[in-house]
């Protein structure tokens, strides 16, 4: 008798499994296609903020490289510099990144030679991460990927232009911001 009462419970247990599963499964299916639907949002734009920083004594280091020298496919730098905010009189933070040289052989165009770059802005009311490739020239687009303090819970974008003095730039750079509140 013990045997058939456990054999029903195990039964009834592996049912209502079942239709967990099945009801969690069309339950996602259903999130999944009103998200696929569901036209972008544009931000409200009293949640937008723009601002510029401007970047100095901008500097490329990594052990063994000579001023001049440029990073090979597989280097990892770190690169560093004074920040201010656009208009303000004095520094305003300080940025610093690790970017790890990747290239692709035998590919051609704009993204066969590239940077893998993370960001951290330290300013006076919060810290700024971001996250992107960059070409060895010219202005590259980042993912604002996490802040704290004032920043916390932000998300966005920003255009880079750095010219570290140890590859021939100005010592020099350059971050146009627009942060999304959320808020």
């Amino acid at each position: 008798m013990d045997g058939q009462g456990a054999s029903r419970r195990a039964i009834l247990r592996s049912g209502i499994l079942a239709i967990g599963a099945l009801a969690g499964a069309v339950g996602l299916v259903g999130v999944g296609e009103r998200m696929r639907n569901a036209p972008l949002a544009a931000p409200d734009p009293k949640s937008l903020a723009t601002f510029v920083l401007h970047g100095s004594d901008w500097h490329l280091n990594a052990p063994g490289l000579r001023r001049g020298e440029l990073p090979k496919r597989g280097d990892v730098v770190s690169v560093s510099g004074s920040l201010t905010f656009d208009g303000a009189p004095a520094e305003s933070g300080t940025f610093i990144a690790s970017v790890q040289h990747l290239d692709t052989p035998g590919s051609h165009g704009p993204y066969s030679a590239a940077q893998l770059e993370t960001h951290t802005f330290r300013l006076s009311d919060g810290t700024l991460v971001g996250v992107g490739t960059s070409s060895p020239t010219g202005e590259s687009v980042f993912a604002i990927v996490g802040g704290t303090g004032r920043y916390l819970g932000v998300t966005g974008s920003y255009l880079a232009v750095q010219s570290p003095l140890e590859t021939g730039g100005d010592g020099t750079a350059q971050f146009k911001f627009t942060i999304h509140s959320g808020r």
